[in-house]
């Protein structure tokens, strides 16, 4: 009997439980109350540090949850909200309906255990316009919505009594190759390792940031979806990213009212020169100052607003003074844009109407971008400020930053993956398209966890295991096959585990982020295969690294491989990244670019399967026909279908 791995002690618990969910964050979190509530009381919560999940640690100027509308006289269906999701591309509409169908019910579960959502005299919800949104679906509590969810999740958590296994990192599934099906996981924990079966496991492990090196994902996160792609599930969309404007000091990204108080971008080179470059890329002031209050409620870079002097202009213009002119990029919160003779002077009282109604009816006409900031959203301000940077008397570092992944693992409507009794919810989970309006995730991560908990009371809990002792020995032959792909790694003294994984890191960035150079999307592969082979030295203390290094090459596989077969299939730039023949064309943008369109209705499919890639595109199931009789759906419900 095996009883070591990695030189580390190995135990395999005997109970068996009917739910684990690997995740601490609001989607994770979200689930397991709703197991208990059905009924599934077996269940547990396995966090690797149950303080550093995106959800606990990550916001914007006010953090938006979408919903269905709920004020004034709009007129919003779960299809209208269902077709605005679908219509972002690429984006299966089972489940776009799911979401829209399922937003209010979670969004007032919410409200009812304690997240304060704002809301008029009369009781409306009302709401405001996000990216990519045509009917006020947005709400918000202000910078840190999604930490306040998970905050309140938890202490619903703990008041079931539902057990939290803390410090304890995922690093293996145990699946049933015969019988397709998820049985257990193996966890490092307190530094040994630890089996743990389950008859059903939901993954609520966010995005894998760990792709790149800077990013606005809070540093504590690193993401671990490589889990999934070891045992082939299949994945959807995985090379559709979410990348804007992000501070660089303190991850953040610099959306709604940070840019709505329209502040001044400036460059400093190495001789400390100071340049207010975004003068030569517009033909007016007025136009500068419209793109960058635009840049609040369309953040994400979007190929198809560079035509016009639109607003994703200043996403290249602040790429092409980092990474081409090699200067350092700030948002100064201080001063105006100042313009010059062949743009013009900038004038508040002669800024775009759109930008003057807004802040007008914000009553936020002062005189400086930080007097507008402070009038209209103070908790932004102080957000910085907490974290030891003062927008009021310094400059704010920035960059073009990777900020969400819209694709993950492939789910069903029971937010299930391509092996059954696995189930991802969250970010890790690939129910975005293209496109998606700011907020969708959070609604998203909240209907997957409530549906996915629905369908294991429903149809899962009760399911039997083989005996204890059958698991066990199917366990060790998983974790024998597993140590395999460690022969290339060793413990020593001179480690060199962070500079290949930043090596890895640093690849991904050049040719698989914001700019994707077709011309070095096979390079980027075979440097992939070069740092793949590099023999692997840690100490006792990286051991957790090792694991991160393992999982980051194989979802690099998978993403650079599908962005090679979207380019061989002829795509183009879409989304939130460019492709272009070479790096060195990113100036030739300005003026716009040739976005994709034969793609608009693909999803791409990408899986890991006995050490091979296998990527398809298929079309993207359609919204389907719901029934809408109530007799026919009442006996239906009774019945539990």
């Amino acid at each position: 009997m095996q009883n070591k791995f990695l030189g580390k002690d190995l135990s395999i618990q005997e109970k068996v439980f009917d739910s684990l969910i690997i995740g601490s964050g609001a989607a994770g979190y979200n689930c397991a109350v709703h197991l208990f509530d059905k009924g599934v009381k077996n269940s547990a919560i396995i966090t690797e540090n149950r303080l550093a999940g995106i959800s606990r640690n990550t916001g914007s100027d006010k953090q938006t949850y979408y919903k269905l509308s709920y004020s004034g006289a709009q007129n919003d269906s779960p299809f209208n909200m269902a077709q605005t999701l679908f219509d972002g591309a690429s984006m299966d509409g089972d489940i776009a309906l799911c979401e829209a169908a399922g937003s209010l019910q979670e969004f007032f579960h919410l409200v009812s255990i304690g997240v304060d959502f704002p809301h008029n005299e009369y009781g409306e919800f009302v709401g405001y316009k996000t990216d990519f949104d045509p009917a006020y679906r947005a709400s918000s509590i202000g910078p840190y919505t999604s930490k306040a969810m998970t905050e309140c999740l938890e202490k619903e958590v703990q008041k079931r009594e539902i057990p939290i296994i803390d410090k304890t990192r995922a690093v293996k599934l145990l699946i049933d190759k015969k019988e397709n099906r998820a049985y257990g996981i193996l966890c490092f924990e307190n530094g040994a390792f630890k089996v743990y079966f389950s008859k059903n496991i939901v993954f609520a492990i966010g995005g894998p940031c760990g792709l790149y090196r800077d990013s606005i994902y809070p540093r504590q996160h690193f993401g671990s979806s490589g889990i999934l792609a070891r045992e082939g599930v299949m994945f959807s969309n995985i090379t559709e990213w979410q990348y804007g404007i992000g501070s660089c000091k303190f991850p953040w990204a610099l959306s709604g009212g940070y840019q709505q108080v329209i502040p001044r971008y400036v460059s400093i080179d190495e001789n400390g020169k100071e340049e207010e470059f975004l003068c030569s890329y517009f033909s007016n002031i007025k136009n500068l100052g419209r793109a960058v209050f635009l840049k609040g409620y369309q953040w994400p870079f979007d190929p198809q607003k560079l035509a016009d002097e639109g607003s994703s202009i200043i996403d290249i213009a602040v790429y092409i003074e980092r990474y081409v002119k090699g200067k350092k990029v700030y948002l100064d919160f201080m001063h105006n844009p100042t313009g010059d003779e062949k743009i013009g002077k900038f004038d508040l009282n002669s800024i775009d109407k759109t930008a003057y109604d807004y802040l007008s009816a914000s009553n936020a006409l002062e005189k400086t971008p930080i007097q507008r900031l402070l009038k209209m959203n103070p908790q932004a301000y102080n957000l910085f400020k907490t974290n030891n940077i003062d927008l009021a008397k310094e400059y704010l570092e920035i960059s073009v930053l990777p900020q969400h992944n819209n694709g993950g693992a492939q789910v069903d409507c029971q937010w299930q993956t391509s092996i059954r009794n696995l189930f991802a919810i969250g970010e890790c989970a690939g129910t975005h398209g293209v496109h998606r309006p700011g907020g969708s995730a959070l609604n998203a991560g909240q209907v997957g966890g409530f549906r996915a908990a629905q369908f294991i009371a429903g149809n899962y809990a009760k399911d039997d295991l083989d005996n204890i002792d059958e698991m066990k020995s199917k366990a060790q032959e998983n974790i024998k096959e597993f140590e395999n792909e460690f022969d290339n790694a060793q413990i020593g003294a001179n480690s060199n585990s962070l500079e290949i994984l930043h090596k890895l890191q640093d690849n991904n960035s050049l040719f698989a982020s914001f700019l994707r150079p077709i011309k070095n999307i096979e390079k980027a592969i075979c440097a992939l295969e070069d740092i793949s082979k590099e023999k692997i030295i840690y100490t006792d203390a990286e051991i957790i690294r090792l694991f991160q290094i393992k999982e980051m090459l194989l979802m690099s596989r998978l993403l650079n491989e599908t962005i090679l077969y979207y380019s061989q299939q002829g795509g183009k730039s879409r989304g939130s990244y460019i492709m272009l023949p070479s790096a060195d064309d990113i100036e030739k943008v300005k003026n716009g670019i040739e976005t994709d369109k034969a793609f608009s209705a693909q999803v791409l499919n990408s899986q890991i399967s006995n050490n091979k890639t296998i990527i398809t595109a298929r079309p993207a199931r359609p919204i389907p026909k719901s029934n809408q009789w109530f007799e026919t759906v009442w006996k239906e419900h009774q019945r539990g279908l």
